[in-house]
């Protein structure tokens, strides 16, 4: 019997088992109770702020505030954010913007951590606070033949238009009453002719409502009054 074959073959026997035996033990590192944990996670998530139906970070009184969040690893544990000098909070998907902020442009800044402690650069977005409805302006296009008590009083027929426009949001719709009565609602809201409406009622004096509303639903309002001559 050659001795030198069987102590090689020992040899190679003995490196198999260990090779085995730590392959084993990479396993059960990696698999506890059939859930995969990896080992360690160094890498931070990464926080995104999804825009508004706006297609763009323009905030209404009650747009709640979203973000998209990646991690790929431990999972993620919790965003922070915080709008202009107001404290950070904890994001939960339903926050809307601090009620004591106007309109105007203003800063978020934010952040994410992960299960396993790593937190993301600070990151900063600029938004914009939209609380006030659109902007209404009307007019008549007939001259009055006199005024009672500030009121213009027409004799002939009565030509009102009104233009309806918004400079950052869509104008969802503009709503008119004439005297109280039945409301009419507009889509188009540009140069709105009310001129066939008012020359079929016969009341004397004429006040009409005028509402806008725009995307966040922000409504304006006003009034027109007039008296007709018989």
């Amino acid at each position: 019997m050659d001795l030198s074959k069987v102590y090689l073959s020992g040899v190679l026997f003995l490196a198999s088992l260990s090779i085995s035996a730590q392959m084993a033990m990479d396993n059960v590192s990696a698999t506890v109770n059939g859930v995969s944990s990896p080992i360690e996670d160094l890498t931070a998530p990464r926080t995104d702020l999804l825009r508004t139906e706006t297609g763009d970070f323009i905030y209404g009184p009650a747009t709640r505030i979203k973000f998209k969040i990646v991690e790929e690893e431990s999972g993620v544990a919790t965003t922070y954010f915080k709008v202009a000098d107001h404290p950070y909070m904890k994001s939960d998907g339903r926050q809307m913007m601090p009620h004591d902020l106007a309109d105007g442009s203003y800063n978020m800044k934010y952040y994410s951590t992960d299960n396993e402690g790593n937190q993301e650069p600070i990151r900063a977005e600029k938004i914009f606070i939209d609380k006030t409805g659109p902007a209404i302006r009307s007019g008549f296009s007939t001259t009055p033949n006199s005024f009672d008590n500030g009121l213009p009083v027409f004799s002939k027929d009565v030509n009102l238009a009104i233009d309806v426009k918004d400079d950052k949001v869509k104008v969802q719709k503009v709503t008119v009453s004439i005297n109280e009565g039945p409301q009419l609602v507009f889509k188009n809201t540009e140069n709105i002719d009310l001129t066939e409406y008012l020359n079929s009622v016969n009341d004397d004096h004429i006040i009409i409502e005028i509402r806008a509303y725009d995307t966040f639903y922000n409504l304006s309002k006003e009034v027109v009054e007039f008296k007709k001559s018989r």
